[in-house]
């Protein structure tokens, strides 16, 4: 299980790039998404979330804990 943080945003706010705290790899939103939506179990603290308007970004899943959040 990886520990992602926020490396990159748009101007909005949208997280558009992570880190792996462990690793140091960059991971694009897009290759993030893709990893969560094929079920990588490396990315199992994690979903994919769509707005309504289109928009899919990345977030922690609810669980209750400040551990695995993304930072």
């Amino acid at each position: 299980m990886m520990k992602l943080k926020v490396s990159k945003e748009s101007n909005t706010g949208l997280n558009t790039e992570f880190v792996n705290i462990e690793s140091g790899r960059k991971i694009k939103l897009e290759q993030a998404i893709r990893q969560v939506e094929k079920g990588n179990s490396g990315y199992q603290n994690y979903v994919a979330v769509r707005n309504p308007n289109g928009t899919t970004y990345l977030r922690s899943k609810p669980n209750g804990s400040l551990k695995d959040n993304i930072e």
